[in-house]
């Protein structure tokens, strides 16, 4: 169990940098019991950015386009002011959290991709990487240090990038996880699979309960890992070996280079041919 005490800080923007993409505003640990805590966060004038909230201990509640969840240990959710969305102690509550208030026009990408990952609210366990680097940060300024300029934005960054990460490829799946041993045999076979449903008959368990569980454990359906997987490799094929396409996509798993060339577009924006000369340049 981390070890952490409570206490709020603010961030001076010592960068100055004009459009600066990644500015931290301000955090902290709190706890909230038996008062009045409530947030309407299409009402909060001069409150712009991004809200990280995630739930140490107790509950609360977050409601977000007319759905309601309780927000329990482990449960997080992200905020875009101003946005419909409320968070609020329930009456007798008693609720304890860490938060980032965040701002700057690189944050949009990442929240934009973890709101199609998972919606908000979504689940870290609390030694996951996001979760200790939030919390290390807040004793750090807790105890008195001071941030060096940039590493308010360095850190934001690496943040992200760690609970993006995270939200995609959960930590708590275990070894025997369904999509755990899914990606496993998708990994090693790739090249000889005939589809994901080959995969669940490998498990022993049907195509649409992998696909729904795999989807709820990793943010993504099997078929769509597969087919990252295969082009992953041919990306790797195409710039490290002269075969032709046709081969390239035949050892990959695809079934002819049409439909290959076909998926690869979509996926890079480029045909395979123009993925290989860019990268032979």
């Amino acid at each position: 169990m981390i070890k952490y005490n409570h206490g709020s800080f603010g961030i001076l923007d010592l960068a100055e940098l004009e459009g600066n993409p990644l500015i931290l505003l301000d955090g902290g640990i709190e706890r909230r019991s038996g008062e009045h805590y409530d947030f309407y966060n299409d009402r909060r004038s001069g409150y712009n950015g991004y809200l990280f909230q995630y739930t140490l201990r107790g509950q609360g509640i977050f409601e977000k386009d007319g759905i309601t969840y309780e927000i329990t240990k482990g449960m997080g959710f992200l905020v875009s002011f101003p946005e419909n969305s409320r968070y609020y102690l329930p009456e007798h509550g008693d609720w304890e959290f860490i938060y980032l208030h965040f701002d700057g026009m690189g944050a949009e990408p990442f929240i934009r991709k973890m709101n199609q990952i998972c919606g908000s609210p979504f689940y870290l366990t609390e030694d996951s990487f996001p979760s200790r680097m939030t919390i290390e940060l807040q004793k750090k300024l807790a105890e008195g240090a001071r941030l060096k300029k940039y590493e308010d934005g360095e850190f934001l960054y690496s943040f992200l990038c760690a609970l993006l990460r995270e939200l995609e490829h959960p930590s708590e799946k275990g070894a025997g996880s369904i999509s755990k041993r899914a990606d496993e045999i998708m990994i090693s076979q790739y090249g000889v699979l005939n589809g994901v449903e080959e995969v669940a008959e490998r498990l022993g368990i049907s195509f649409s309960h992998l696909s729904r569980t795999f989807k709820q454990e990793t943010g993504i359906s099997p078929v769509v890992r597969l087919t990252q997987i295969r082009i992953q490799n041919a990306m790797k094929d195409l710039l490290s070996t002269e075969e032709k396409i046709e081969r390239i996509a035949e050892k990959n798993g695809f079934t002819n280079g049409n439909y290959f060339c076909k998926v690869f577009r979509k996926m890079t924006g480029l045909s395979p041919g123009e993925y290989r000369r860019r990268g032979n340049r």
